[in-house]
């Protein structure tokens, strides 16, 4: 039962209606900034806790109280997978993204332009040359994500194409012996990218942590962060992709000012990484003791999950929760905040600002071919399934 309320119903309220929030999320959005999902039966029964508010999001987030690790029937299982940094909490956590954090410097991130750039190109040029009407997810999302990801890992262009397919197939598949197959196939892939770095480091990502800190972090951790890294580059840079590119077809009118002319919209992404919200973070927070958040007091065992896309649909209620590229920018949490903040943010910036502006210029007559289907959307994080465009 805590499973549940932990874990399926935060799942049902981060579906999308298109690129808005489900009625109900929005009917708990306008109860207040926390809402109790439910609570154990007894005298002591923990709580689970549903945060909308942008404050009480951001204290959640940042808050030592609370631990990330994973939860299993409610509780606090002890489990982490090694690598997997948002699993960990200090110290643990700050060794490792202490260790990790000199590759993506703006320095590394400036050097990684032009290939990231040349990446976007190739991939337009592809779609230019297959012509429409085309599915955009895996043409223009997961190509562009998965090739600048590998690229950024090492992972050499004549391996990328299966190793796609691996990750793909570990979260799509519907049975879950293939899926585990999947993930099996994929990871023992990350390990033998490990190991080749330990022997011959280059100019990536994990030869970068293997120079400066190879004897701070063990080979099962550097796998467990190359998979980490390769999904979130490879899943939901994709799905952010998608989704802009989706977002484009619905407004062009918007991505016209972005295409001809950008001096008025400086800060573009920052509106678009607000109003899509693709990596919601469903993984409930536990407190380690007694915490006030806003007016209301969680107790040390609850629970609490994060709505980001709650937080960053606070500011613009209503009827004025329009995409706008031209509004004043709004703080948000899209990625994270805290010591979680998302460590791969700069990686996934040089993406956004190279691909999305280049897709308009190169397409700006973009519209959907079927505009009288509705977008299938998977579940949450925000999952576009399809989207046949033509231009």
């Amino acid at each position: 039962m805590f499973e549940e309320l932990n874990v399926v119903l935060p799942g049902e309220l981060h579906w999308r209606d298109r690129f808005d929030p489900v009625p109900q999320l929005r009917s708990f959005m306008a109860e207040g900034p926390m809402t109790e999902l439910g609570a154990e039966e007894g005298p002591g029964g923990r709580t689970a806790w549903l945060a909308t508010g942008f404050d009480e999001v951001r204290q959640v987030l940042g808050s030592d109280k609370f631990s990330s690790r994973l939860l299993y029937g409610g509780t606090a299982a002890g489990i982490v997978f090694p690598g997997f940094i948002t699993q960990y909490d200090p110290p643990e956590h700050t060794r490792l993204r202490r260790v990790v954090s000199p590759a993506f410097t703006v320095r590394r991130m400036e050097r990684f332009r032009p290939q990231v750039d040349q990446v976007v190109e190739d991939c337009l040029d592809a779609i230019e040359s297959i012509g429409g009407p085309l599915d955009f997810v895996p043409h223009f999302g997961w190509s562009i994500a998965t090739t600048a990801t590998c690229d950024f890992l090492g992972i050499p262009r004549d391996d990328q194409a299966e190793l796609s397919r691996s990750l793909h197939a570990s979260r799509s598949q519907r049975a879950a012996s293939r899926r585990g197959a999947a993930g099996n196939k994929f990871m023992t892939y990350m390990g033998q990218v490990v190991a080749r770095t330990r022997r011959d480091p280059g100019d990536d990502m994990l030869s970068v942590v293997v120079r400066e800190h190879g004897d701070e972090i063990t080979d099962a951790e550097l796998t467990g962060l190359a998979a980490f890294v390769m999904g979130a580059g490879g899943d939901q840079v994709a799905r952010f992709l998608a989704a802009g590119a989706w977002l484009m077809a619905e407004v062009p009118e918007q991505f016209a000012l972005l295409r001809d002319k950008p001096d008025v919209v400086p800060d573009w992404l920052e509106e678009m990484v607000r109003y899509l919200t693709i990596d919601e973070k469903l993984t409930p927070r536990i407190a380690l003791e007694d915490v006030r958040i806003g007016d209301r007091i969680v107790k040390a065992g609850d629970t609490v999950t994060c709505s980001l896309l709650g937080a960053n649909r606070r500011h613009f209620p209503g009827p004025d929760d329009q995409f706008d590229l031209t509004r004043d920018r709004a703080p948000n949490v899209a990625f994270g905040h805290g010591i979680h903040h998302c460590l791969g943010r700069p990686l996934a910036e040089l993406i956004f600002r190279s691909a999305i502006p280049a897709l308009a210029r190169r397409f700006p007559a973009l519209r959907l071919a079927e505009p009288e289907q509705e977008i299938r959307l998977g579940p949450p994080p925000f999952d576009v399934k399809a989207l046949l465009l033509d231009w």
